[in-house]
């Protein structure tokens, strides 16, 4: 299944199927879910959350998407534009996994507290703190 990306100022009132509509003024990309249920899926964009690849022709949002808390319990990844289905993940996994995020995001912002200070060169924020691997292997994964 492909999908369309459409960069919005505010989300429409009516999501369309087949659409994902991104608005970075607010950090988000919204879309239907993509097994049909008709329940809204909202990505935020941030560090802890998901982080969008736009090449120029189309659009990649990671981790995948895990719908637990709808019904349908859907989960697929949107890679260039594409629908791509995961396996069907037990409860037991999917409490592990939504425990391990929770501890990453408390991770993540008690570190940004101790955060002395960002350096801006270039258009760039490089952060002064010891431990950013996550940070450098996604730029490094988006900019080569």
């Amino acid at each position: 299944m492909t999908v369309q990306h459409k960069f919005v100022d505010f989300i429409p009132d009516n999501i369309e199927d087949g659409i994902v509509y991104i608005s970075l003024n607010f950090g988000t990309v919204i879309h239907n879910c993509a097994c049909g249920c008709g329940n809204e899926v909202n990505t935020p964009l941030s560090p802890t959350a998901w982080k969008m690849i736009y090449n120029g022709e189309s659009v990649t949002l990671k981790p995948s998407i895990g719908n637990w808390s709808f019904d349908c319990k859907s989960h697929y990844w949107i890679t260039n534009n594409k629908i791509e289905w995961s396996s069907d993940w037990s409860d037991e996994k999917i409490t592990k996994i939504r425990n391990s995020e929770d501890n990453e995001r408390i991770e993540y912002y008690e570190k940004e507290k101790s955060t002395p200070s960002i350096t801006k060169d270039n258009n760039c924020e490089i952060s002064k703190t010891k431990s950013n691997k996550k940070r450098w292997r996604f730029l490094k994964y988006i900019f080569g």
